[in-house]
C-alpha cells in the first residue's frame, strides 16, 4: 500500500500533472490487493480518472478481482491474431472492462504480419498489412498501443479510419489464433518476480 502511494506521486511529479487519466498496475504480484486499495484512494481524490491492470490471466484474474471494491477499467494483455486470448476477453466482456492489447502486430513478428489474409486485405484496401491487424484490433473493441520510432509508421498507425473490414474478414482473421505468445513469462512468473523492486526503492 505505503509503496504503491509513493509510486502513483512519484508518476505525478515526474509527469508535472495534477492527474493521469489512465494507471494501471503493472504486474499481478507483491500485495496486489494493497496496491489496489492505493490507487483507489488515488482515483477518489481526483488524482487518477480511471484504474487498471495489466498482464491478468483469467487465473489471476479470479483470484484478485472478486476481493476489489472497484473493477478495473482495462486489462492490459498480450494480444494479437496469433495470441487470441478469448475466454480472457469473454471475462472481460462480462464487466464491461476494456482489453488494452500490447504487442498487436506480434512484437513485429514477419510471419504474422506477412500471413497471406493481411497481404490480401493490404492490397483490397490499399493499406499496409500493419494498418488491416491494426484495424481488426479497433474493430474488436480492443485499445491498441503499437510502438514505433518511425514516422512514417507512426503516421500509419493513425490512418486507420478510412475503411472497415467485412464481418467474414473479420471471422476469417479469428481462424488465425495458435496460442502463440512472444513473451514467455509464466503465470507463476506473473505472480511473484521475488528480486523484483521499484524504481524509488532502487535509488
Amino acid at each position: 500500500y505505503e509503496n504503491a502511494k509513493k509510486g502513483i506521486e512519484r508518476s505525478l511529479k515526474k509527469l508535472d500533472t495534477d492527474y493521469i487519466d489512465l494507471y494501471l498496475l503493472h504486474q499481478p504480484y507483491g500485495d496486489v490487493e494493497e496496491a489496489w486499495c492505493a490507487l483507489e484512494e488515488a482515483k477518489e481524490e481526483g488524482k487518477i480518472k480511471s484504474i487498471g491492470v495489466s498482464n491478468m490471466t483469467v487465473n489471476i484474474w479470479n483470484k484478485f478481482i472478486p476481493n476489489f471494491k472497484t473493477i478495473p477499467a482495462v486489462n492490459q494483455v498480450e494480444y494479437n491474431p496469433f495470441c487470441q486470448q478469448k475466454e480472457l476477453k469473454e471475462l472481460l466482456d462480462k464487466s464491461n472492462v476494456k482489453l488494452e492489447a500490447w504487442y498487436p502486430l506480434g512484437h513485429g513478428d514477419s510471419s504474422l504480419i506477412n500471413e497471406s489474409v493481411f497481404t490480401e486485405l493490404a492490397n483490397k484496401y490499399n493499406k499496409t498489412s500493419t494498418q488491416i491487424i491494426l484495424k481488426w484490433h479497433l474493430q474488436m473493441g480492443f485499445i491498441v498501443i503499437p510502438g514505433s520510432k518511425n514516422s512514417e509508421h507512426i503516421k500509419d498507425n493513425f490512418d486507420l479510419f478510412d475503411f472497415e473490414l467485412t464481418s467474414e474478414e473479420m471471422n476469417k482473421i479469428a481462424t488465425l489464433n495458435k496460442g502463440v505468445r512472444y513473451y514467455n513469462g509464466t503465470e507463476e512468473q506473473l505472480q511473484g518476480y521475488a528480486a523484483w523492486q521499484p524504481e524509488y526503492e532502487k535509488e
